[in-house]
């Protein structure tokens, strides 16, 4: 037999006698429990598909001769018309030396008055500062600070600076992607079944797949 609920926990921690409790309170309760009790099994069914599904492509990957040898993975089925593919993301990382680099480029940027080659000085000093601007994670943009190194710049503070970043670049393993795509014919283009709840909102329209 269920033990009967008297009481109801606040926020505060305080068991609160159920008479005491306004129906909306209640009513709040209810909703949000049911909710999450939704998301957290939404949640284990979508673990076991993306690990039923790694595990496929893990036994389809051993009858290949040759795979990808940064972990990425694709397969389309017969008629061409579904491709399910693993990608494995790469991320770089800069270590302490950029801040000499920082100091380098600046000092260049700042001695200079007037455009060189074609690149307001005002311009590159606010790329410079942007590039090696951090993140709220503490992070530079990878791509701002690659952008500089592109640049061709006559300059020994600014070469030297560019090989300063170079030897500072370390690429790391990041996260590993599953993506699934379907195309109506193979002449249209691929379009990924989006596991995401921002793109799940209901709509009068069902978008054809």
């Amino acid at each position: 037999m269920a033990k009967k609920i008297n009481t109801m926990t606040d926020s505060s921690g305080n068991e609160i006698p159920l008479k005491y409790v306004g129906s909306y309170d209640k009513a709040r309760d209810k909703v949000t429990r049911r909710i999450l009790a939704r998301f957290v099994k939404a949640r284990s069914q979508l673990e076991e598909v993306v690990a039923e599904s790694i595990k496929d492509l893990d036994g389809l990957a051993k009858l290949k001769d040759s795979l990808g040898k940064k972990g990425n993975f694709s397969a389309r089925s017969f008629d061409g018309l579904i491709q399910i593919s693993i990608r494995q993301q790469y991320n770089i990382r800069l270590d302490e030396r950029v801040i000499r680099a920082r100091e380098l480029m600046l000092e260049y940027v700042g001695g200079v008055l007037d455009r060189v080659d074609g690149v307001d000085v005002s311009a590159l000093r606010l790329l410079v500062m942007e590039a090696f601007k951090a993140n709220s994670q503490g992070f530079l943009s990878t791509g701002r600070v690659l952008s500089l190194m592109r640049m061709e710049v006559n300059s020994d503070k600014w070469r030297e600076a560019k090989m300063i970043l170079q030897d500072a670049l370390k690429p790391e393993k990041g996260k590993q992607y599953l993506q699934v795509e379907t195309r109506k014919t193979t002449q249209a283009d691929f379009r990924a079944i989006r596991l995401d709840i921002a793109d799940c909102w209901p709509s009068t329209e069902k978008e054809d797949l």
